[in-house]
């Protein structure tokens, strides 16, 4: 109303209702993009290769098999030395970065699919007007369409961007990936005797012309249109995905196995410590390894120290040079390598690579899994409940409210 209908629009769009643009050449299409924005919207979110490679670590047991590799090599250097000490964390170091590249790599692979996919979605060719001519178009790639164009619209297409229908005949329109609502709704021509009485003229980017044919100008494109708002705000909301039922088997795994090898090695420190606070009292003799027989290669024959290792130095915790605290840190260390044997290393290995093999055979079959773990759950998936709208649910169907009437019987 404000813009004084239909020919008011036309005015401060600069165009015509029979003819589309006039003049239009390079130098308008850029003034026109400069003002309203080209008619791309954003495209879904593609991560980064070091997101995807951050993305392991969120799994609980690849941070265990990096702590586990990193002390794993800190103990074998101070125990054994270079090179030979390096072995057994340079193996477990191994076999987490083939989990990371295998991962990764599917998981990256899969986003640039995606990307294609969805460019290839929203790719069609529309007819516009552009020569100054009511009876002649111009067939163009619809990102190509600016604000004020004329464009022919047609059963079966869909709209390239949000338009004011300004002539056609039994115009319909199917909504739902808007709304959700499948029902065909009417478009009415917005003409110079209509304009005042809230006709439904405007044609919305995505929906699908279902009947009718007629002409529209293009008033919004891109991100500013009712699809491209919507999708932005969708990507600015949407959430990391949940574990999947095999990486919640697995967290449950690693957790138990954790708590069986701090308990082991808390078990292991504690009765190397009580064998050195016996020796500390002189119950067992020194340097004696054994609690119930003291066996040694060379034992002292007679004296004061019988029974005693040849050489033995007494504990003593107040000087530090004493074998107290070398025995404590062999204690320490012995305890954090039942912790590292206890890891299995090869079970998220395993895992991927199966994974991997699984991914590669579903795509096969024309079945994109985006994230590598997904692959176990599609793979056991019989059937798959959806809305109307095809839009995936949870399968779940949940009370958000519940009204209590109350009846009053006499």
């Amino acid at each position: 109303m404000q813009h004084g209908g239909p020919e008011g629009i036309c005015n401060s769009l600069k165009t015509n209702s029979a003819t589309g643009i006039k003049n239009f050449n390079d130098q308008e299409r850029q003034d026109r993009v400069a003002a309203f924005g080209p008619n791309s919207q954003v495209p879904p979110k593609i991560k980064t290769l070091f997101e995807l490679i951050m993305e392991n670590f969120d799994d609980q047991i690849n941070r265990i098999l990096l702590i586990a590799a990193i002390v794993s090599i800190i103990i074998g250097l101070i125990q054994h030395g270079w090179p030979e000490g390096m072995l057994e964390g340079t193996s477990i170091m191994i076999a987490l970065c083939i989990i990371i590249v295998v991962s990764s790599g599917n998981n990256y692979a899969s986003e640039q699919r995606l990307a294609k996919l969805v460019a290839m979605a929203d790719k069609q060719m529309v007819a516009v007007y552009r020569k100054g001519k009511s009876d002649e178009t111009t067939t163009i790639d619809y990102e190509d369409l600016v604000v004020g164009d004329l464009v022919d619209v047609a059963k079966g297409m869909k709209c390239p961007a949000d338009c004011m229908l300004v002539s056609g005949q039994n115009v319909k329109c199917k909504e739902d990936a808007l709304t959700g609502e499948p029902d065909d709704l009417d478009k009415t021509p917005l003409t110079k005797e209509n304009y005042l009485l809230g006709k439904d003229c405007i044609m919305f980017a995505k929906s699908l012309v279902s009947n009718g044919k007629g002409q529209a100008i293009v008033l919004a494109v891109g991100d500013v249109t009712e699809a491209g708002k919507i999708q932005k705000k969708v990507q600015e909301e949407s959430e990391g995905p949940e574990p999947t039922l095999l990486q919640q088997k697995l967290n449950t795994i690693a957790d138990q196995i954790g708590k069986v090898g701090y308990a082991c090695a808390g078990l292991t420190f504690v009765a190397i410590v009580i064998r050195l606070i016996l020796e500390m009292t002189e119950v067992i003799n020194c340097g004696c390894k054994n609690l119930i027989t003291c066996e040694a290669p060379v034992i002292i024959p007679s004296g004061d120290k019988k029974g005693e290792f040849e050489g033995c130095v007494k504990l003593d915790f107040l000087d530090f040079g004493n074998r107290f605290y070398t025995e404590l840190l062999n204690t320490v260390i012995i305890a954090i390598t039942v912790i590292v044997v206890a890891i299995p290393e090869g079970l998220p290995l395993a895992v991927t690579i199966s994974l991997s093999f699984s991914s590669a055979k579903m795509q096969k079959e024309n079945n994109l899994v985006r994230n590598l773990a997904s692959a176990e759950t599609m793979g056991s998936v019989t059937h798959i409940c959806s809305d109307k709208t095809g839009t995936l649910t949870q399968n779940l169907m949940t009370t958000m409210a519940c009204m209590v009437h109350q009846r009053s019987f006499r």
